[in-house]
């Protein structure tokens, strides 16, 4: 079967952004554009069968998973 393993909390790309600035030390403000066709407005993923079935529960937070990802990043 298919399974959704996500954080379990919705966040957007704005808290992505900030975030980011804020884990790096920067600035930076978004670029905003129209909308395009067919584009997603809201989507988070749902967990709930992953719970059940896999005893998912998330272990790592959304920024200390990006903080982690960045350092990744940082040392290669």
């Amino acid at each position: 079967g298919l399974f959704n393993i996500a954080a379990g909390q919705p966040s957007s790309v704005n808290d992505l952004a900030r975030t980011i600035n804020r884990l790096i030390g920067t600035n930076i403000e978004p670029e905003y554009a129209p909308e395009r066709p067919g584009e997603v407005k809201h989507s988070a993923a749902d967990i709930s069968r992953a719970r059940e079935l896999l005893g998912f529960e998330p272990a790592v937070r959304f920024e200390e998973g990006l903080a982690e990802t960045i350092e990744w990043y940082r040392n290669r």
